[in-house]
């Protein structure tokens, strides 16, 4: 997923691009909006310190979208 990307002002920079897909192979119940969602809180509340990973994709997952809400 990582890459060395530039700006258009020639800035190299490490991107590290998350997608709609990725948020569905861990809750493939969640639509194309609801996966967006996701990709919106995680923007909001992830800690540089430890970056974004597949444990913190799940929880923010649960976090907007609890299974028992999913299941009732």
């Amino acid at each position: 997923m990582a890459h060395i990307d530039k700006t258009e002002k020639g800035v190299i920079f490490l991107n590290d691009a998350w997608h709609i897909e990725d948020i569905q192979s861990i809750r493939d119940d969640l639509d194309d909006d609801q996966a967006i969602e996701v990709l919106k809180y995680m923007a909001q509340w992830y800690d540089a310190q430890n970056g974004i990973n597949w444990e913190f994709i799940q929880d923010c997952c649960y976090q907007l979208y609890p299974l028992d809400e999913v299941y009732s």
